[in-house]
């Protein structure tokens, strides 16, 4: 028998980290036999994942309990898991197994040698359950603008590249600018174009806003920025924000998000880091009429800012490719793509702002 709980007070949601624990009672359901457990093997996938780890050695907690007819062993331990919940299912990982143990002879007090290099003789199966995220840390897309609360989906760091961060992964066709980029395959790696001179030199030509707002063929995209300052360090020019997007259709049509492309530039940098690739935040939702699919990343930036001019340290525009479906939802009603801005906005200190 297992079950699951969440620790709250083990767990870090910001940085992905969700620790569950999970308490286990093997009973000896044999009317004469005496078992003696000697080791265990465990299958653990989190969701999201295509792949399962597996963690397996001698014993149960460090021990190898001996239970006679009718005992029952039981302990307590963490699944600390590194995972971000996602809009389809509650889950946050999926758990299997199985122990291994050995019958004692009339007598024997414990397992020989022998036994015990073998392994076990006999296996105990450990059945399929699954860690479930609590209320609050589970995705909670909007289908309404009246709902009164925005719900944070989920959190995702975005490493940067040589100099600065680049916040998120990206969508598809270039965004409208002072300087356009040719389109990129989503597959592509992180690469550069030539920045806004306003931005290079610090002296920025356009509002500072650290919020925008922008509908492009029915599709609403909105997005708000924050500081960090607990993920940031001024004196290694280490400056981490937050920033929440939220996509609403507001077609008629179902709608697909099936990838992206973000161009980012810190200021004093004369160049434009662009990042694209499938999907949103490793997902390609799909959004009925009326629905939204919000999520929120970071962007940990190197930077100097300059702050003799400007409170802004890095700017922000990008696109999210989509495709219209027919209305069960189920096939896309063309194989081309098209656009909805994430239009521009910036990455702004509070304490010179």
């Amino acid at each position: 028998e297992v079950s699951s709980v969440y620790n709250k007070e083990q767990s870090d949601p910001p940085m992905r980290k969700h620790c569950f624990q999970y308490t286990i009672r093997i009973s000896n359901n044999s009317p004469a036999d005496t078992i003696q457990l000697l080791g265990r093997r465990f299958e653990i996938q989190t969701v999201g994942s295509s792949m399962k780890d597996i963690v397996q050695g001698e014993g149960v907690t460090g021990r190898t309990p001996v239970l006679k007819p009718g005992e029952v062993f039981e302990y307590t331990s963490t699944a600390p898991l590194s995972v971000r919940p996602i809009g389809t299912t509650v889950i946050a990982a999926r758990m299997r197994g199985e122990y291994r143990y050995v019958m004692l002879a009339a007598g024997q007090q414990t397992a020989s040698a022998e036994q015990i290099q073998a392994g076990g003789e006999a296996k105990a199966e450990l059945g399929t359950f699954h860690f479930i995220f609590p209320d609050d840390q589970r995705v909670k897309p909007f289908r309404s603008d009246t709902e009164e609360e925005e719900e944070e989906e989920e959190e995702e760091d975005d490493e940067p590249p040589a100099k600065s961060a680049n916040p998120s992964t990206a969508a598809a066709t270039p965004a409208s600018s002072a300087t356009t980029a040719a389109p990129a395959s989503p597959s592509s790696p992180a690469s550069t174009l030539p920045g806004d001179r306003d931005m290079t030199s610090g002296e920025i030509a356009v509002p500072m806003n650290d919020s925008s707002e922008a509908i492009t063929e029915d599709v609403r995209v909105q997005v708000t920025s924050s500081y960090r300052p607990e993920r940031s360090d001024e004196k290694l020019g280490k400056h981490c924000f937050a920033y929440n997007i939220r996509i609403t259709n507001e077609s008629n049509k179902p709608i697909q998000l099936v990838s992206r492309r973000f161009e980012i530039q810190t200021v004093g940098s004369e160049n434009k880091d662009v990042v694209q690739g499938p999907g949103v935040t490793g997902r390609q939702p799909i959004l009925k009429p009326g629905e939204s699919f919000e999520y929120t990343s970071t962007a940990p930036l190197s930077v100097r800012p300059m702050a003799d001019k400007t409170p802004v340290v890095a700017r922000m525009q990008g696109d999210y490719n989509f495709v219209r479906l027919t209305d069960d939802a189920a096939t896309p009603v063309s194989s081309t793509p098209l656009q909805a801005k994430l239009a521009m906005f910036h990455f702004v200190l509070p304490q010179v702002a």
